[in-house]
């Protein structure tokens, strides 16, 4: 069967849009000329009238649009978001110009130009198209809260994610997320999710690439990256990989080259899949145009595939071989020991649907948790004293000893620190939603009129830059300070407030690996900092393109401060990676 790419469907699609028109109005003038209408006559005219038929339609149709929405907006008390006024005709050129700050802006820039012209939330009408993005947090709680039953993916984000997250939970809204989500949710139960064996198990062999490297500058990115594969792999499907194992053998123990690793070529086609999304979404609404020829997720889908399909398939096997020995119709074995795939096979043997579901929990269980420990290590890196305080805490309530579940609660700074990275530097820096019917959204100003949003408007939010708002965590809101968790300001932000902090996002579809994604990355900071006492930036080491531009130093905020080079796609990373040294603590044995 012959797969059509994105811009021939497109094409597609838009050809009866475009072409209807004319053909009804060539209809009509040819009706009309065998008739002898004197109108109908001239060939020129026929040709003038019938080309001047689809501009004429467009203005109708957005004619008979604007007037709909004005009865809808004076029914429901509202007005209409601001709209950016763009130069081009279509204002095609706020796409070129999402796609130039994906690629040198810093991630907060858009977003912040945009505040400070038309306020906290605007409407980036392309070609027709509303997109109406907010940085607000009472619009967060009604979209994701309060009026969620309103807002879903919506059918231009799934159409958008189908070729990577297929119908998984992300990209999944009515019974099909409801499956998906009553499927996963046992999985994450607090039983799973507090046993530290896979945490310890990994962030051991984390802990001996490091000390591989001493004094030494690497990449930690690409660190975590694999520590992080290794454990979601673990935990979600009970597969050992052991990406981290490779890296240590090209520390110089011994040398191998990594284009020749299925392992790291599924690790980086994974990777490459976020910034191919990422790119679509800021080519919307035209990105099938630039997918014409191919489908730029076809590739690393096909390896990604071929990696997990035979996974797949040994957990079916082993679930019928199962049924078949206790004679039982369902998998029987407890949860304690089933993985997330063991439960997805109990559900059904669609292949396709379990893959799908895989690959969506891999995004999350891995990518993220990659962005948080990287950003955690970052922050430590160019703050020292953070660095002493932290494991001032953790020697004295820890000691040397592995950390347990029992600890967590004691170490009070250590969350703070974890808080205070993903309120700075969220994992996931925004997120979007749709409105099944024509709704609104609270007003900025108290007592004014709430905004409307026509139904099927694709509307996304800037978690990164409400996380960064002074108006909302004080004038040091860009500042990294986890003393912000502890004293008095808690009251007057967080606690205020919760829907200020969304790192994790909220409502019926808050993350369910929430608890996961923190346990890990607090035994994998506690761990790193009993072995190790100091974590240098080795700028010297980082390749030109990890550096921040010379014109971020004029920039505002962060920006100017700024150390590295933050890269946001679906989530946050750091471009080029993030090279660091660490020092060995004065007599620790690392084993």
């Amino acid at each position: 069967m012959v797969q059509l790419t994105p811009g021939v469907r497109f094409t597609a699609q838009i050809s009866g849009t475009v072409f209807t028109p004319l053909l009804v109005a060539h209809f009509i003038l040819t009706l009309a000329s065998s008739r002898q209408f004197p109108i109908a006559t001239s060939p020129w005219l026929h040709f003038l009238l019938c080309a001047l038929a689809l501009p004429v339609w467009v203005y109708a149709r957005s004619w008979w649009s604007y007037l709909r929405e004005e009865r809808e907006i004076a029914a429901l008390g509202a007005v209409r978001v601001p709209a950016v006024q763009a130069s081009w005709p279509g204002n095609l050129d706020i796409v070129f110009a999402r796609l130039k700050d994906g690629k040198e802006g810093y991630p907060a820039d858009a977003m912040q130009s945009l505040t400070l012209k038309y306020g906290k939330i605007v409407n980036m009408r392309v070609l027709g198209k509303d997109r109406i993005i907010t940085s607000d947090p009472e619009h967060m709680k009604c979209v994701l809260a309060t009026n969620v039953q309103n807002w879903e993916k919506g059918p231009y984000f799934r159409n958008m994610a189908s070729s990577v997250l297929g119908s998984g939970v992300f990209n999944a809204d009515g019974e099909m997320w409801q499956f998906h989500r009553s499927t996963t949710r046992p999985f994450f139960s607090r039983e799973r999710v507090t046993d530290f064996e896979i945490y310890e198990r990994h962030t051991n062999e984390a802990i001996q690439v490091i000390a591989s490297h001493l004094e030494r500058a690497f990449d930690f990115q690409e660190l975590v990256r694999r520590f992080t594969l290794d454990a979601a792999m673990d935990f979600l499907l009970g597969a050992r990989v052991h990406s981290l194992q490779e890296l240590q053998l090209q520390s110089g123990i011994e040398t191998r080259s990594p284009e020749d690793s299925e392992l790291r070529t599924f690790d980086l086609a994974f990777f490459t899949l976020q910034h191919h999304l990422a790119q679509r979404s800021r080519r919307v609404p035209i990105w099938p145009l630039f997918e014409v020829k191919q489908d730029i997720t076809s590739k690393d889908m096909h390896i990604v595939r071929n990696f997990l399909q035979p996974l797949i398939a040994n957990a079916i096997e082993r679930k019928q071989a199962r049924v078949v020995q206790s004679k039982a119709p369902q998998w029987v074995e407890s949860e304690e020991k089933g993985t997330l795939l063991d439960h997805l096979v109990s559900e059904t043997d669609d292949q396709a649907l379990i893959l799908d579901e895989t690959i969506n929990m891999l995004f999350a269980g891995r990518d993220t948790s990659s962005a948080f420990l990287t950003y955690i290590a970052y922050a430590l890196a160019i703050h020292p004293s953070v660095v002493t305080r932290l494991r001032g805490e953790i020697l004295r309530e820890v000691g040397s000893r592995p950390l347990t579940v029992d600890d967590i609660p004691k170490l009070k700074y250590l969350r703070a620190v974890l808080n205070e990275t993903l309120r700075l530097f969220p994992p996931v820096p925004g997120n979007a939603r749709v409105p099944i019917k024509s709704c609104t959204l609270p007003p900025i100003k108290p007592g004014a009129k709430p905004f409307y949003i026509p139904a099927g408007t694709n509307v996304p939010f800037s978690i990164m830059y409400m996380h960064r708002s002074k108006d909302l965590w004080g004038d040091d809101a860009e500042a990294f300070d986890p003393e912000r968790w502890i004293d008095d300001r808690l009251k007057k932000s967080y606690l205020a407030n919760p829907f200020i902090f969304l790192p994790f996002n909220a409502g019926p579809r808050i993350c369910l690996g929430q608890q996961f994604v923190l346990h890990e990355a607090a035994f994998f900071t506690a761990t790193i900092l009993q072995k190790f006492e100091r974590i240098e930036l080795a700028e010297d080491a980082m390749p030109p393109e990890a550096r921040p531009p010379a014109a971020w130093k004029k920039g505002p905020g962060r920006k100017a401060i700024e150390k590295i080079k933050p890269k946001s796609d679906l989530t946050l990373s750091v471009e080029g990676g993030l090279w660091l040294r660490f020092k060995r603590a004065e007599h620790i044995e690392i084993s």
